[in-house]
Order: C-alpha cells, then structure tokens, then sequence
C-alpha cells in the first residue's frame, strides 16, 4: 500500500505526475513550468489563425493533491513499463530526479525533443529517450517488482 500523498509529504514526482496526466488530453507537449513554493506554473504557446497566445495555467497544492487522490483510486497498479511517450510518466521520473537532489523551486523548459531544468545555479539537459531510460531503471529497482503474488 501506498502512502497518501498530503501537503506535508507531497513530493515533486507526485505533483509532476498528476500536471503531466492533466496535460497530456489536451495534447500540449511544449511548455515552460515553474515551480515556486508549493504551487506549479505552466506557460503554453498556442497558435492562433492571426498570432501566437499565451496560455498560463496554475495549479494549486489543493489541486494537486485532490487530483492525485482521485486518479489513484481509479488507477490500477501497473503491470509493467509505460509508453515512452506518456507525459506523466516522463514527468514523474524528472520530479523522481528532483527529489533525489532535494530540489525545491525550479523551471523547466520542455519540448518534443529535449527537456532543461534550471535550479538554484545548476542546469541539467535531458532528451526525452534519456527520462524514459531513467524512468525504466527506476522501475526495476522497485523493490515489490520481484515479490512472489
């Protein structure tokens, strides 16, 4: 059994997981983030028919954590490797990486090809085959994958 994820121990993988499942319906692949505090900024460029938008999307700790418990009521636990392309799971093992490093406010410039992070006065480069790599390692090491069921 999983812990609950509350505003105490709400870790930057969790966050990042539920933005990516709220991104990936509406097909935005491009975007800048920040994340300052407690709460996540998105900035998505949306063409027009005459010019080029601006969207800014917010999400709030209350948000975050409501989503994340209802998706993890519906979810099933997985049986294997996720698509390599699935937003959230590539979004997960870069808040994954985080965590690790103990990061707290950082951007992040995502694209179809390539992903910077920037925080505090580091800048780490990232394509998306590297996550998913990444993300792979991560799930064989966990350690209720070889558990006899």
């Amino acid at each position: 059994m999983r812990p609950e994820m509350s505003v105490a121990n709400r870790t930057n993988a969790q966050s990042l997981r539920v933005i990516g499942q709220a991104l990936d319906p509406l097909g935005i692949n491009t975007f800048d983030l920040r994340k300052r505090g407690r709460d996540y900024t998105i900035w998505v460029e949306r063409k027009n028919s005459e010019k080029k938008l601006t969207e800014e999307i917010h999400f709030a700790t209350s948000q975050i954590l409501w989503t994340h418990v209802a998706r993890a009521l519906k979810r099933k636990t997985s049986g294997g490797v996720t698509d390599p392309h699935n937003l959230s799971f590539l979004l997960r093992v870069l808040g994954h990486h985080l965590d690790n490093n103990a990061v707290d406010d950082f951007m992040i410039f995502w694209s179809t090809k390539s992903v910077k992070v920037v925080y505090g006065k580091k800048e780490e480069n990232f394509t998306l085959p590297n996550l998913y790599e990444f993300g792979t390692g991560m799930y064989l090491k966990r350690p209720n994958l070889h558990t006899a069921k």
